[in-house]
């Protein structure tokens, strides 16, 4: 409740500000009515607002928030599987769910702040950004053990292991228990924060590999050959996914510009 009433003076601060100051004007023009300083004080108060406006807008960043308390909080996400409103958990739980489910709100976003809060139920949670689309992403997964880097290019997996890209924990997380993940794409580096919802527990960061990745395919002759398919993945939506068995629950997004 409390990070729903934030977000929304956050979104709406301007229109708030303006009927403050509407309303302050009244009054003062109420307690002073006849006087001439009612005037001065009025043309002051608009002065005032005009310069708060102005700092506000030159401060201003895209965000957006998604609670996942309510199921119709699905309608600006694009995807397949079972991505639905946990009546139990008051949260949204993700399952089965390949190619996954992205953000449409922030599709052509390039530098961002992607920010949850998560419960690991069965394995894992992937964690997507740079989506362009459902066939070609970023996936962090989010593991026990360990964060597990993904790319999907032209709907082909590459994947890394935690121990080669040095993105083991040094405490397996539990299952069952909530944490929270900030990834921080700016420009070829993900940056990725793991928190047990109050101690940063996770701080590491990894490189998006450059140029292209090998992809083995086989001829009608049944002979291997080796398709190179660029990396293009310099902006893209946010996401989740997760395979098969792969399940885990989601609240709190919040994804911002920087």
């Amino acid at each position: 409740m409390l990070l729903n009433i934030k977000y929304f003076i956050k979104k709406y601060i301007r229109e708030l500000l303006t009927a403050g100051f509407a309303i302050v004007s009244v009054i003062v023009g109420f307690i002073y009515r006849g006087l001439q300083i009612s005037v001065w004080l009025s043309l002051s108060m608009v002065f005032i607002s005009l310069l708060m406006f102005i700092y506000l807008k030159s401060r201003e960043r895209d965000f957006h928030y998604v609670s996942f308390a309510k199921r119709k909080d699905k309608d600006d996400w694009l995807g397949k599987g079972e991505f639905d409103y946990d009546r139990n958990n008051n949260c949204f739980s993700i399952t089965n769910a390949d190619p996954g489910y992205i953000y449409e709100k922030t599709l052509y976003w390039s530098n961002y702040k992607y920010e949850l809060e998560f419960k690991i139920i069965h394995s894992c949670i992937g964690v997507v950004v740079r989506a362009i689309n459902l066939s070609n992403c970023i996936m962090m997964q989010i593991g026990q053990e360990g964060v597990r880097p993904h790319i999907k290019i032209n709907g082909m997996w590459k994947a890394w292991e935690a121990i080669d890209s040095s993105l083991t924990y040094d405490k397996p997380l539990a299952l069952d228990k909530w944490y929270k993940c900030i990834l921080i794409c700016e420009q070829d580096i993900i940056k990725i924060k793991i928190y047990d919802l109050i101690n940063l527990i996770f701080d590491r960061e990894w490189n998006i590999p450059k140029g292209a990745l090998i992809f083995m395919f086989k001829n009608e002759q049944q002979q291997e050959i080796t398709v190179p398919f660029a990396i293009n993945l310099e902006y893209g939506a946010i996401g989740l996914r997760n395979w098969g068995e792969e399940k885990a629950l989601m609240k709190n997004i919040i994804v911002e510009k920087i």
